[in-house]
């Protein structure tokens, strides 16, 4: 991805959502429908590694994957071998080199910008192209099937290091059927904050088993030292999906989560994840059933597999990391109060005790939370209440509250109201804070270390649900799902 996006016009699909002046992008290219089917089943391959596809060098296979995905959507691979510089050969021999891409191409790489050698350095297959930036889907990289979101190929080096593109080679034997596929309310998008406030723009996630897009009822996303960030998300068939998005800008691709005591999937009504110290992701749950649930992810990508947590149930949970390695969460009561509850290191929990309510009150009835870790071992806490306003508090590492205060709204308003909310702590104490406003577009904005308040920022993106991250390098990482 390159360092810095802007804004671009939506050329297809999304006539009826216009965001400004952030915007989902979809590619502007028209492709044909058999090469739509090579991005698809090279997207659906995404977390695949060398064993996979019989190849015969587990350390230089990028052109046998390439050959594997040409040929599984029926094309003419006649002429393609292990040498990634064989697809040059071949676009030369069946006529498909050219100098611009078109999803379903391959694209070839080399350092010294020329095959005279008789090599060629990295080749990888265009998923998406608009303009002059394109996404990519490859073998062979940080070990193995990787997406990388968009770059732009004329300025930019391969995502791996290496050189510049050299040329592209569309796959023969493949007829022109335009098709393309369209966003719909649901689907997911992502989208970083810069350390210096820029954004990169919303971006479509793709989805699972080759889909262009992943359609989501809820999402939930961290981040883990390595600076890596892991997502949760519910699936339009209410199962629980995971996915994580490496430093380098790839992503590991969706995978379904094992369900409780043996069932193949999980079902979820509300979930949320949280990042910590030790590289471990721990994950809450509502299931099916309204009862509570604990899981892990460890750093080596195991998991530990649900536990129930005590006999409680919930409509909505939020939780984050705290640098002693405890976790805080809050959740949504079935009799509507805000519920507080603290696992500790060792795995034990203190238990859930109503949150105070605000002005006085005995309980805080809410809608939906949110939780930060923060690096003093406090943490912060967003909340709606029932009239949808946006409520700020904080627990602070000695276990006193600061009590509720109300967010000050859009333009001198004395208050906001939100549908749904995230906060997530950074490494300079600031909070940084997404929310989708009564107007259904997503809000920014952010409480700095000194307790001042940045004010919202609407986005321009339609959002039904967001979450936020925060990375040890100042960045942000968001989700949204669109309106």
């Amino acid at each position: 991805m390159s360092a810095r996006r802007t804004s671009r016009t939506l050329s297809i699909a999304l006539a009826a959502f216009v965001a400004a002046p952030l915007m989902a992008v979809l590619p502007s290219t028209l492709a044909n429908a058999e090469s739509q089917t090579v991005a698809s089943i090279a997207r659906g391959e995404v977390g695949g590694t060398c064993s996979d596809y019989n190849c015969q060098n587990p350390t230089a296979w990028c052109a046998e994957f390439v050959r594997w995905v040409w040929n599984q959507a029926g094309a003419d691979v006649s002429g393609v071998t292990p040498a990634a510089v064989s697809l040059y050969t071949y676009g030369g021999n069946k006529g498909t080199r050219h100098s611009t891409p078109q999803v379903g191409d391959a694209v070839l790489y080399d350092k010294d910008g020329s095959v005279t050698d008789g090599n060629a350095d990295h080749v990888n297959i265009v998923v998406a192209v608009s303009g002059d930036e394109i996404q990519t889907v490859g073998g062979n990289e940080s070990g193995g099937v990787r997406f990388r979101g968009w770059f732009n190929w004329r300025t930019h080096s391969s995502p791996v290091g290496a050189g510049r593109a050299l040329a592209f080679i569309g796959p023969s034997g493949l007829s022109e059927t335009p098709s393309v596929p369209v966003s719909q309310a649901g689907d997911l998008f992502h989208a970083t904050r810069l350390v210096n406030g820029d954004w990169e723009s919303f971006q479509p996630l793709n989805g699972v088993g080759g889909a262009a897009f992943f359609n989501a009822k809820q999402e939930s996303i961290t981040a883990t030292p390595d600076g890596s960030t892991q997502t949760l998300a519910t699936g339009n068939d209410g199962n629980l999906y995971h996915t994580a998005r490496y430093p380098d800008g790839s992503w590991t691709g969706w995978a379904p989560l094992d369900g409780y005591q043996g069932a193949a999937t999980f079902g979820a009504k509300a979930q949320t994840i949280a990042g910590m110290g030790n590289g471990d992701a721990q994950v809450m749950a509502v299931g099916n059933d309204g009862k509570i649930y604990h899981n892990a992810r460890f750093v080596s990508g195991s998991w530990q597999g649900w536990v129930p947590v005590g006999d409680w149930g919930a409509q909505k949970i939020a939780a984050a990391g705290l640098p002693n390695g405890s976790m805080q969460s809050l959740i949504v009561g079935n009799d509507g109060n805000v519920y507080h509850n603290v696992r500790s290191v060792d795995g034990t929990w203190q238990g859930w005790f109503a949150v105070d309510g605000f002005g006085g009150a005995a309980t805080f009835q809410g809608k939906d939370v949110a939780v930060a870790g923060m690096p003093n071992g406090d943490a912060q806490f967003l909340a709606t209440g029932t009239d949808g306003t946006v409520y700020h508090n904080i627990r602070f590492a000695n276990g006193t509250w600061q009590g509720w205060s109300k967010t000050a709204g859009v333009g001198g308003a004395t208050t906001f109201a939100a549908s749904s909310i995230g906060i997530t702590g950074m490494p300079n104490g600031d909070t940084q804070i997404l929310a989708v406003g009564n107007d259904g577009k997503a809000y920014h904005s952010a409480r700095y270390a000194g307790g001042q308040w940045q004010g919202w920022w609407n986005t321009g993106m339609g959002a039904q649900k967001v979450g936020i991250a925060g990375l040890g390098n100042g960045e942000a990482q968001m989700l949204v799902t669109r309106s």
